[in-house]
């Protein structure tokens, strides 16, 4: 499950236990998965239609056919389900799904539109998603002040109607015992109890840090022998040439033995426990970084890139380290700090652990947005 949905969970499970006042129905297109599975288990009411999601090749394209057939598909499957009932506000999780800007725009429910990602590209996605925030939402929810400062310089009108909401998350598993570490480092990681390995954790896509990782990696492999390096994740539908890229360099620097690339895992908190160093070097602005959260709550000392959302959580030399985007060296000198200064390490460690659940928790997220309902409803 992916950082939004994770969000989403999040939030629905906190309204579901905690409000009498408003009843969560979530929309999914028919495919299955985690989310879908979770919010059945919860016992939440879902709705099966299309959420009219925009992607980047109809908007090259200019070909919105599609989109306007699965909306009035969608129309006709929403209103046939909520049939005397009514509905107060719809709430969009992601910029790209448009069924809630559509259809709010002339009629009764109010609109917010809840934004995860930085859309710095191509440049007529980011110019159409600015209109939608302007013209199609009574309020904008930003999952941090980077994304804010991003899509706020539009006009002032669309500041006023915004606000920053940072993403809330739990550790929902419990914490495993060193005997369980020990095993989860040998079956995934290939990792002895003498050796340390370096933990990438997300998607294989452009944007993630993993040719960067490789490159500083190969760096430090004669100083540090006993270093282990592994990515956790896949690439999304569509982008495995991404994988198939890395599995080649991977080879071609001989470095078969000491990397390691592991598909997505649904336990996340328990791979990250069982790392010694998390890194999230990501060569371009993400709105949030999840990842980064949830390897504080695991108690881990994040190793994260100066940009985007991801310098908002990290506060170097406190509860992380940063470095210059794309700055190899930097990145390798911050992975070198941390691998000769034990005493700093469990530092960060520390302090990441209680700033992470002070900060970001699940409870702290939904009270922001119900004292936002309360002011639409």
């Amino acid at each position: 499950m992916y950082g939004s949905s994770k969000v989403l969970l999040s939030l629905v499970l906190q309204i579901k236990e905690n409000s009498r006042e408003y009843n969560p129905i979530v929309c999914l297109p028919p495919e299955q998965g985690p989310l879908r599975e979770k919010l059945a288990e919860a016992g939440i009411e879902i709705i099966e239609m299309p959420v009219v999601k925009l992607t980047r090749s109809m908007l090259k394209s200019l070909n919105f056919i599609k989109l306007i057939k699965e909306y009035l598909k969608a129309k006709r499957i929403f209103k046939a389900h909520i049939k005397g009932r009514s509905v107060d506000i719809i709430q969009s999780n992601t910029l790209a799904t448009l069924f809630g800007a559509w259809y709010c725009r002339f009629r009764k429910p109010k609109h917010i539109m809840h934004v995860h990602e930085i859309m710095d590209r191509p440049k007529i996605a980011t110019w159409f998603f600015k209109l939608i925030l302007k013209y199609f939402c009574d309020e904008v929810v930003y999952n941090s002040e980077a994304t804010a400062a991003f899509y706020n310089q539009v006009s002032p009108a669309l500041k006023r109607k915004s606000r920053t909401i940072v993403n809330g998350v739990d550790q929902t598993e419990a914490r495993i015992s060193e005997e369980k570490k020990k095993q989860i480092r040998a079956r995934l990681f290939g990792a002895g109890e003498n050796e340390i390995v370096i933990g990438l954790v997300g998607r294989i896509n452009r944007l993630k840090g993993h040719e960067l990782s490789l490159k500083a990696f190969r760096q430090l492999t004669s100083a540090y022998p006993n270093l282990k390096l592994c990515f956790i994740g896949s690439p999304p539908p569509g982008q495995e040439h991404f994988l198939s890229n890395l599995e080649a360099k991977i080879q071609q620097n001989d470095l078969e033995k000491q990397v390691r690339i592991i598909g997505f895992q649904e336990e996340v908190f328990s791979i990250m426990e069982s790392l010694d160093l998390a890194v999230v070097p990501s060569t371009e602005p993400e709105s949030f970084g999840l990842v980064v959260v949830e390897a504080m709550m695991a108690g881990k000392a994040v190793i994260g890139s100066d940009i985007g959302g991801i310098s908002t959580i990290i506060k170097d030399g406190e509860n992380g380290l940063l470095f210059e985007p794309n700055n190899e060296q930097e990145y390798v000198a911050a992975i070198r700090k941390l691998l000769d200064n034990k005493e700093l390490k469990t530092r960060l460690e520390e302090n990441a652990r209680v700033y992470s659940r002070e900060t970001y928790s699940s409870k702290a997220m939904y009270t922001k947005f119900k004292q936002l309902y309360e002011t639409l409803s």
